[in-house]
């Protein structure tokens, strides 16, 4: 198929060819003739020219205009705490949880690296969002080596070999409950009045603020009444 440059050529050329002819021509119904092939010509050539610039100013267009990537869309870090955890003789497992749609990521989007004390589980780009769960000190060290995670549909499950099969109370030392303080009790062979008064000394010189500041102001109190004659037990003196 010829292209329009070359149809315009043609156009031109049968237009300029019954021009022509029509300075030849002698006969009227062959000049009427003539006429109106010259303008069927010339609103063809038109017609083509149109198209013709429509085509140069498309392709200038295009060459001109600048393809501008789809911007990024902006994530940002958020740190995980909602976890769950069990143990058994060799491993104690961390469930991270609430991680919709972790399961399809790509692989190298979720990674974990472990320490003797500690690990760090990072998530990247779930959402938008760059999750990090970061954590040392942990109750007892494990072995690095050893230890792995699974991501699963929606959570990530990191598992920590144990460095011995000893029980763990809890994953982290932070979380360990510091042991409660026994109270001093009665000696039941004694006077129940000195057995008191020696409980409250031994609480008093044991206690933390809080609990001196009570027995302080009991005895405070106890030693008023006594000046006042109200009665009262002889309170211990600290």
């Amino acid at each position: 198929m010829a292209s329009i440059e070359q149809q315009i050529q043609e156009l031109n050329a049968d237009i300029d060819e019954i021009k022509k002819l029509l300075t030849q021509s002698n006969r009227s119904r062959v000049k009427q003739f003539l006429e109106v092939q010259q303008r069927r010509l010339e609103t063809d050539l038109v017609t083509l020219k149109e198209k013709q610039e429509q085509n140069t100013a498309s392709a200038v267009e295009k060459k001109q205009s600048v393809t501008v990537p789809p911007s990024a869309n902006r994530s940002y870090t958020k740190d995980l705490t909602l976890y769950a955890w069990d143990q058994t003789d060799k491993f104690v497992k961390v469930y991270v949880q609430n991680l919709d749609g972790v399961g399809d990521l790509p692989a190298n989007q979720v990674r974990c690296s472990f320490e003797d004390q500690g690990f760090t589980l990072e998530i990247a780009n779930l959402k938008n969002v760059n999750y990090i769960f970061k954590r040392g000190r942990l109750l007892h060290e494990i072995k690095p080596e050893q230890s792995s995670y699974k991501v699963k549909k929606d959570m990530v499950i990191v598992s920590l070999a144990k460095a011995d099969s000893k029980s763990w109370e809890c994953i982290f030392r932070d979380e360990k409950k510091a042991p409660e303080k026994q109270l001093p009790k009665m000696d039941d062979s004694k006077d129940p009045g000195d057995s008191l008064m020696q409980l409250m000394k031994n609480m008093y010189e044991t206690g933390d603020d809080e609990m001196k500041r009570t027995i302080a102001k009991a005895w405070t109190e106890s030693r008023e009444k006594m000046n006042t004659g109200g009665g009262g037990s002889d309170m211990p003196e600290f």
